[in-house]
């Protein structure tokens, strides 16, 4: 009988354990959606990282984490300033998009 209410016990612990990591991803997803709502499709400007060869939109919240940005702004378009960060070495990132004009 003690077995029996053992394996009770741990059947409970691991239900509880995926359930409340499943609602913990849950959250982390939506809060990366929200993250994104609010990036501006109108700036010109982009912000490069050396560190990982990216480059972002300014409102991008992986962008606003650069501790040493390398600033893209001599273009008059955000195309340009596209271009200008390619012909550098960086690649666009890849939640922001800074690369798809809207």
């Amino acid at each position: 009988m003690d077995k029996k209410k053992a394996y009770t016990k741990l059947g409970i612990a691991l239900f509880i354990i995926i359930a409340l990591m499943a609602g913990a991803y849950k959250l982390y997803t939506h809060s990366l959606e929200n993250d994104f709502n609010n990036i501006s499709t109108v700036e010109i400007e982009r912000v490069g990282e050396e560190f990982t060869g990216q480059y972002h939109r300014p409102d991008c919240p992986l962008a606003k984490k650069i501790l040493k940005p390398v600033i893209f702004n001599e273009g008059k378009t955000a195309a340009e300033n596209n271009k200008q960060a390619k012909a550098e070495g960086y690649v666009p990132c890849k939640r922001c998009h800074p690369e798809k004009l809207d």
